[in-house]
Parts: C-alpha cells; sequence; structure tokens
C-alpha cells in the first residue's frame, strides 16, 4: 500500500503497518545532483539530475520553495530552526528508519512522479512522493538517488544555457546569469544585483584560476558589473592574454581571482 502525503506518512510509520509484498521494480539508473538553477526562459528553478555513469542530464522543474530547501541542503547552510526536509530526517532518525533509496518513477502530462523506498524494524514501505520533496529528504539522509529508465526516456531536453549566453562569456569557461531577487533569495545570497556563476567548466581559465560555481562576480578590473550583457562587453573589448581581476562574493566573503583571457 503507498501512502500519497510524504509528511502524513512519516509520522503514522509506527501505527499503520504497511503491506510490502510490492511488484517488481523497474530498471532504474542511479544519480547524482549536478546543479540547480533558474530556468532563463521561465525563471522556474529547476533540479538538474545527472546519472553516475552516462552522464545523462534529467532536468525536473520545482517550486521555489523546495528548491530553497535543496540548495540549503547542498551548500550546508545552518538553519536556526528545521524546516519541513530537517523535521521529515529528525523524525525518521528518531523512530530509527532508514531510507534505502528514493527513485524518480514516472512522468506524465509533464509531471514528474517519485518513490521513497524506506526501512523501519525491518519491513519496507514505498512511499510516494513529489521528486522535490523526496530529493530533499535523500540529501538530508545521505540515501542515493535513481531514475527509472522509461523517466530517463521520456525526459525533456535541458535548455542549454548557451542559448542566453555569448561566444565571449563562454570563452572563460563559464556560464552566467543575472541575479535576480528571486536568484538571490534561492541561494540565500545578500546582495542586490551582481552576475551568478552557474556553472564552471573544467579545465578552462576560469577553473584554472580557481572561480567556483555560485561565486557571484561583482566588478572585473575595478569595474562594477551588474549584468551578463555587461561581462559580454568587458571580455569582448579585452586582447587576448589580457590579465583579468574579477572580484567575487563567494559566502559572505569578497575574494579577488586573476586569470587571463586565453
Amino acid at each position: 500500500m503507498k501512502i500519497r502525503n510524504l509528511s502524513l506518512a512519516v509520522f503514522f510509520l509506527c501505527a499503520w503497518p504497511l503491506s510490502h509484498g510490492a511488484a517488481q521494480e523497474e530498471p532504474a539508473v542511479e544519480m547524482v545532483v549536478k546543479n540547480l538553477m533558474l530556468d532563463p526562459f521561465t525563471q522556474t528553478p529547476v533540479v538538474l539530475l545527472e546519472s553516475a555513469k552516462e552522464k545523462k542530464p534529467l532536468p525536473i522543474w520545482i517550486g521555489p520553495e523546495e528548491a530553497t530547501s535543496i540548495a540549503l541542503e547542498i551548500k550546508k547552510v545552518p538553519m536556526p530552526r528545521p524546516n519541513t526536509h530537517d523535521l521529515i530526517r529528525n523524525i525518521l532518525q528518531g523512530v530509527g528508519a532508514t531510507i534505502q533509496r528514493i527513485t524518480i518513477t514516472d512522468l506524465r502530462n509533464d509531471v514528474y512522479y517519485a518513490s521513497i523506498a524506506l526501512r523501519l524494524k525491518g519491513q519496507d514501505y514505498q512511499i510516494d512522493s513529489r521528486p522535490s520533496d523526496a530529493i530533499a529528504v535523500a540529501l538530508r539522509m545521505n540515501a542515493p538517488i535513481y531514475a527509472s529508465a522509461k523517466v530517463l526516456a521520456r525526459a525533456k531536453p535541458v535548455r542549454p544555457l548557451e542559448k542566453t549566453q555569448s561566444e565571449a562569456q563562454r570563452t572563460l569557461g563559464i556560464h552566467t546569469q543575472d541575479l535576480t531577487p528571486d536568484l538571490a533569495g534561492l541561494f540565500d545570497l545578500q546582495l542586490n544585483g551582481g552576475i551568478l556563476v552557474a556553472d564552471v567548466e573544467l579545465g578552462g581559465p576560469a577553473s584554472e584560476a580557481g572561480l567556483q560555481r555560485g561565486d557571484v562576480i561583482l566588478r572585473v578590473n575595478e569595474k562594477s558589473l551588474q549584468k551578463t550583457s555587461e561581462l559580454e562587453s568587458v571580455v569582448q573589448a579585452a586582447k587576448k592574454g589580457a590579465q583579468f581581476k574579477i572580484e567575487v562574493m563567494r559566502k559572505g566573503k569578497s575574494i579577488t581571482i586573476a586569470m587571463n583571457l586565453p
């Protein structure tokens, strides 16, 4: 038997025995959380999963509250009081339950479905969940994340960030987004503007210089920047081999990174 509400399921696990002779599970692929970003077209948060072996992407559009919860756990930001997913983890640990795995099980009418495989006192349970909740709890419980083969086959394509980026920006080996108020709130950044580094390509100039995903670019060569278009202009105007001094905000501290333009 399956319970469709994750929070209620946790509270009633001990009192409500569930049947666990479930049908054989479909083939599934282990995934990792690759990134968390805003869809540049809809401004909707997206958690990007990637298959551990073949690196196949699985983007899942989620709500802002769940995105914030996932971001806080990824960045290991301490909270003064537990949020909903912290509470679920605390309850599970308090009753001695473990999460064996979470699985993104289906995609129907553009809606993803997930299941949490939970073990308590030697008995196994399958609990229906939204993928965002399941991922947020799995990260807190260090549980593996899987996706069924049929979900990967039906997954929506990733909208490449390159469509919103210039060739000049990509020469640095970074993908960036304007730091909007929603994006600043998503990553718990106390900034009113800047350029968020959404991803850093391994082996590129930015990676070699030490720029990291999640950094917020504030200035380049003492020039304040607020938008990716301004960064584009600076890069296009620079000569090959020119040195860039990039001031970024990282975990609340301002640091300066030097790199040479290819």
